[in-house]
């Protein structure tokens, strides 16, 4: 018999669970060289099966020209697994017209020839398990391989439960390997599974593992934890839960050809596949949308928490709505309140392989007329709301703005619509109603909407789906981000009062672009006196330059590389020179690499908008579009030796650099801008398990105020913006759990050897001293004492001295947990010098347990 959680046993239920969702099992032999069903050992596609779907599929197309086309479609055009992935991807989802014929009437056609319906009742699927492939250099045994129609759609790789060498991400490990060993056994396969039962993760197969997801919803989208009680039994473990939310036949096919999107990039192709909380916020937007178009407008909100692929999402959004046949193949406006994040989502956009055309990037107002005036339908266009602006002679003239275009099938969207963003920008909101009368609104923002921005609810609708800071962090979306305050004190002026300094930090943090820098400049003499005093600039370099040692070591362990950092100053003079100030300190230590005018090489870079007649040490600092590219661009790659990248306003939204992990605030950021900002440390990376907010700045009252405004879930777990402090006491307290409740100690295991090993034989020593006969004795002690009140875990053990512990300050009692004080292990009910009660003296049965509790060297 198998043991319990071991891989034939995850590989059973895997195989029972896909049968339940229509997937006939075969074994890996009968589909076997020689069975008539596959015809090499080094390529997993069934031929025969194809030829059948492709008869059944393509009635009207002769023989002859399917069998030229299978023929076609499967000879690789190159020796790139994901190049091959794309291409086939493209015929499985839009067919393949590469064959002409003349019919017997002697006209020419050309078909399109379908391999996969989207009827799923039309195709043949199948799941096998245990398929060999093998070359002249390898010989391999996939787990379980899923079909349709004859080809490899799916890999799912099963290791055991409680092997640290064979989890999930080992199991990922070894689909890498296959993928390197047989590139081509992959061109068809849309995902891949990790799983070692207990968690399971699903990606591409060119996916990282740091950005494997699990599928842990049910069918409406709702969060399912194993374990917690559901109506539906086949949610029993994470990997049933997958299954039954990724190979739903329908929902497959659904991914198949809506919900996958290759991009490309400098020649570098990429091939993502939408996570659960991705596929069910696009699939409520269309519907919404549906509804808008046909009533009031209004399509709805989409907040999901920085970091979870909102961009992705509007990608698949403005596909799904081209695809949709009640929105009249629809023009999509994109709509930002910044130049910066508006180049940034268009680029993205204009990666794409998924969209149906090319988007284009409005430049003038002029433009923007000119491209929606008389368009009846289609085109994406990416503009800012500046655009929507009166030209002089309208301001002059006193008239509304020109109605465009009144056409209903216009769908106006909106990244991060907040009331800073959208309503107080000289009317450029309500130009663009009467600009775009007819149209319907739908807004994506990666932080809620505040309880203060009604008139954005009123403009967009309600929440159409949430994902939260919590959810992201759970599902490894994102990362925690913990938060360090450490204040370096402002100088003070005698003129400068509190109203002063008020005005003008909420001038400063608005996150304004160049357009209206002018509204900032008034406030930057102030904000340069108190945060850039020369004398402040040298403590917070030298700081900040210690800070950043120890944090780069802590993490080199976790990823590898030490990874970058970013930090945010009050104005773009703090900003260069504060830059002078850390090379000047480095190069006082003897370390001469950090200053480099190239841009291509030095460790610290600034980045900020300007032009070149700013004063200096400003201009120094200003560079052309393709030089902040270039810098942007060393940021992102982790083994560069850039590492710290200085900024005001710029990067702060919509940049991602995963290898970022520490952020440095010197600057009194708020609201919605503050949250965006710390976000630019939660990204995903390999190894990398946490984020960390340095503030040198006063952060501490608008983090609370900024995470007010998020989830009851985000409030009580702060996964962003909980303090260091916080999170040190929690996991003393942890450990004070944990030494109350082991019969063990374990603390003398792992003193001086904290290898893997180490740990793991510590793990199972617990396991084993809980499941000993004395300790399973002490449970029926505990339970049939009549009228206890022991907590489970706690005092069911046999009571014996434990007075080894950590430090005085962690110990409890043995008996009931308390907290003790001193070197004894004495509770407070008889501890005198901890909280004496009336009649307590040391060796007094515990008032919880009714058990003696012991000192520190004595045994009861």
């Amino acid at each position: 018999m198998a043991r319990f959680g071991s891989e034939a046993q995850w590989e059973d239920l895997a195989l029972n669970a896909l049968g339940e969702l229509g997937w006939p099992l075969l074994r890996g032999e009968e589909i076997a060289p020689g069975s008539g069903e596959r015809e090499s050992w080094s390529d997993p596609v069934i031929q025969p099966r194809i030829a059948a779907a492709l008869a059944r599929l393509n009635p009207d197309v002769p023989q002859t020209y399917l069998q030229q086309a299978q023929a076609e479609i499967l000879r690789p055009r190159s020796n790139d697994a994901l190049a091959e992935n794309y291409r086939l991807h493209e015929v499985m989802t839009k067919g393949y017209t590469g064959v002409t014929y003349l019919d017997s009437n002697g006209i020419e056609r050309t078909p399109t020839i379908r391999l996969i319906s989207t009827e799923p009742a039309e195709n043949d699927w199948l799941v096998v398990n245990q398929v060999t492939l093998r070359d002249r250099e390898h010989h391999r045994r996939f787990d379980v391989v899923l079909y349709c129609n004859g080809l490899p759609v799916a890999v799912v790789e099963l290791k055991r439960s409680g092997d640290e060498r064979a989890d999930s991400s080992g199991a990922h490990a070894q689909l890498a390997l296959y993928l390197r060993e047989f590139p081509m056994a992959f061109r068809t396969v849309l995902l891949t599974v990790a799983s070692d039962g207990a968690t399971a993760r699903y990606g591409t197969p060119f996916t990282g593992f740091d950005h494997f997801s699990p599928w842990n919803v049910d069918d409406e989208g709702a969060v399912i934890r194993a374990g917690d009680p559901h109506e539906d039994d086949t949610y029993a473990s994470p990997l049933e839960i997958l299954l039954f939310g990724l190979f739903n036949q329908e929902r497959f096919i659904q991914l198949l050809r809506g919900y996958t999107a290759f991009s490309e990039r400098d020649g570098v192709l990429a091939k993502r596949i939408a996570k659960p909380h991705q596929y069910f916020a696009v699939t409520k937007a269309v519907g919404s949308t549906v509804e808008a178009v046909r009533s009031d407008g209004r399509a709805g909100v989409v907040w999901h928490t920085q970091g979870s692929g909102k961009s992705m999402e509007m990608e698949l959004y403005a596909a799904a709505v081209h695809r949709t046949p009640a929105l009249a193949n629809p023009t999509i406006v994109v709509i930002t309140d910044r130049r910066e994040l508006d180049g940034q989502l268009y680029h993205s956009f204009a990666d794409s392989k998924l969209l149906p055309e090319t988007p284009v990037q409005i430049a003038t107002r002029a433009q923007l007329r000119a491209e929606l005036d008389g368009r009846a339908s289609g085109g994406i266009y990416f503009t800012t709301l500046q655009k929507f602006g009166l030209s002089k002679a309208e301001r002059d003239a006193g008239a509304s703005h020109p109605v465009l275009t009144d056409r209903r099938n216009v769908l106006v969207v909106v990244d991060e619509a907040h009331r800073s963003h959208y309503d107080d920008l000289d009317g450029y909101a309500a130009h663009l109603r009467h600009a775009l009368p007819g149209a319907s609104f739908i807004a994506f923002t990666g932080t809620p909407v505040s309880f203060a921005e009604r008139d954005t609810r009123h403009v967009f609708g309600d929440y159409v789906d949430v994902y939260d800071l919590t959810r992201a962090v759970e599902d490894g979306a994102t990362v925690s981000v913990f938060f360090e305050p450490r204040l370096i004190p402002l100088a003070r002026l005698a003129d400068v009062t509190e109203d002063v300094i008020d005005a003008a930090a909420d001038e400063a943090t608005e996150g304004l672009d160049t357009i209206e820098r002018e509204k900032i400049e008034r406030s930057v003499a102030v904000i340069n006196e108190l945060y850039g005093h020369p004398d402040r600039i040298r403590r917070l370099a030298a700081d900040l330059l210690a800070h950043w040692e120890q944090r780069k070591a802590a993490m080199l362990p976790q990823i590898e590389v030490g990874g970058k950092a970013m930090v945010v100053c009050a104005t773009r003079e703090i900003a260069a020179r504060l830059y002078e100030e850390i090379v000047t300190q480095r190069r006082e230590a003897g370390d001469d690499t950090w200053h480099s005018d190239a841009i291509e090489r030095g460790k610290v870079k600034v980045v900020y908008s300007g032009t070149t007649t700013d004063p200096d040490p400003i201009s120094r600092h200003v560079r052309r579009g393709h030089e902040q590219q270039a810098i942007q661009k060393r940021i992102k790659t982790a083994d560069d030796e850039l590492e710290i990248v200085i900024v005001k306003d710029m990067l702060l939204t919509g940049f991602d650099a995963p290898s970022l992990h520490t952020l440095y605030v010197d600057r009194p950021l708020k609201g919605a801008l503050l949250m965006q900002t710390l976000a630019r440390v939660n990204r995903t990376y390999r190894g990398k398990d946490n984020g960390l907010l340095v503030g040198y700045a006063p952060l501490v009252e608008n983090l609370e105020a900024a995470l007010a405004e998020y989830s009851d879930t985000d409030r009580r777990a702060k996964p962003q913006g909980r303090q260091t402090d916080e999170t040190v006491q929690l996991a003393l307290d942890l450990l004070t759990e944990l030494d109350a409740t082991l019969p063990l100690d374990w603390h003398a295991r792992l003193r001086g050897d904290a290898s893997p090993s180490a740990y793991l034989n510590t793990v199972l020593a617990a396991a084993n001293a809980l499941l000993s006969p004395a300790a399973r004795q002490g449970v029926e002690d505990a339970e049939g004492e009549e009228g206890s009140r022991r907590t489970p875990g706690i005092d069911a053990w046999p009571v014996r001295c434990r007075g080894r512990g950590r430090s005085p300050a962690a110990r409890t009692c043995w008996s009931c947990g308390d907290r003790t004080s001193g070197s004894t292990r004495r509770c407070a009910s008889t501890s005198p010098s901890s909280r004496p009660r009336s009649g307590a003296r040391p060796g007094s049965p515990c008032r919880r347990t009714s058990r003696a509790c012991c000192a520190r060297s004595s045994s009861m």
